[in-house]
């Protein structure tokens, strides 16, 4: 396992990445009690048939493994394992989950103490993943261009998104609240702090604040408004694609913004709005309207 994790540093995969096809084949090792030096193609095929039907794993997960398990077989050990191959694991169709306008603000009204509510906002606002939202710098913000550099996206890619007026007054009345020399958004830091103790701390802090926090106020945030959706940090992100689409948004714009890599992925939000559904209809009874009075 120790040969494979320096391969996986040789791959130059992300962190996370790594960890996630290192943590993959450590449970495959886990299930069968042996060094996965000895398991067979086989072996690996019966692990897939029981984590499917038994453990009834979510496709991606599936995937994960499926790919941590070909780069230590075929990638390090150079096995062939062509079974591999015929192993699938493709998402359901299925519409994410998104919250109406007034459910956005209602939410993010609730949410308590301003070093969580601005970085949330701003997930909404600008359609950003929650760790390229805590790890912005104040470097990446340019208001008078009204855009938002995002640095090492999913994919390592950089990518630049909206940042309205609003928003960027916004954040400088928070930056100026901690004034960092680097960061936006820096950690708090342990334990209980009144105003001032907490913006002594984010001014000379060196790591961004924790993603864990940011979701534990916003679920807390809509449970106190009545909001029975699973509201988590990236239904924001699907809320901003949604109602940017509902206004009339052109899909290849909100793509750049969301960084998304193929347009297919981001046509999903046209069929979550229903404003442009109900336009789609009044077009055509125009359309019909003469046709229909022959």
């Amino acid at each position: 396992m120790l040969r494979f994790a320096e391969y996986l540093e040789l791959q130059d995969f992300r962190q996370t990445t790594a960890a996630n096809y290192y943590r993959a084949l450590r449970l495959i090792s886990e299930h069968f009690g042996r060094d996965p030096l000895d398991l067979t193609e086989e072996d690996l095929r019966s692990y897939f048939v029981f984590v499917r039907t038994k453990r009834n794993w979510a496709p991606k997960s599936c995937r994960q493994h499926l790919a941590g398990a070909k780069h230590f077989y075929r990638g390090m050990l150079g096995r062939g394992f062509e079974s591999l191959d015929q192993i699938k694991a493709r998402d359901r169709e299925t519409l994410p989950d998104v919250l109406t306008p007034d459910e956005v603000a209602r939410v993010l009204g609730a949410v308590p103490f301003l070093r969580y509510r601005v970085p949330l906002i701003l997930i909404y606002a600008c359609g950003l993943r929650v760790r390229e939202c805590v790890g912005l710098t104040i470097d990446d913000i340019d208001g008078p261009g009204n855009r938002l550099l995002i640095r090492d996206g999913k994919g390592g890619k950089d990518r630049y998104t909206i940042l309205g007026n609003p928003v960027y007054d916004e954040l400088r009345r928070y930056w100026s609240f901690h004034k960092n020399p680097k960061l936006l958004f820096p950690a708090v830091g342990r334990g209980l702090r009144n105003s001032k103790g907490a913006a002594k701390h984010m001014g000379i802090a060196t790591e961004p604040m924790d993603t864990n926090s940011l979701r534990t106020h916003l679920r807390k945030a809509a449970q106190r408004v009545g909001v029975r959706k699973k509201v988590t940090t990236h239904i924001l992100r699907h809320s901003f694609a949604t109602h940017l689409a509902a206004k009339g948004v052109p899909i290849h714009q909100i793509q750049s913004y969301l960084g998304h890599a193929h347009i297919e992925t981001t046509t999903v939000y046209t069929h979550l709005s229903p404003i442009n559904h109900v336009e789609a209809i009044g077009y055509v009874d125009d359309l019909l309207a003469p046709i229909l009075k022959r």
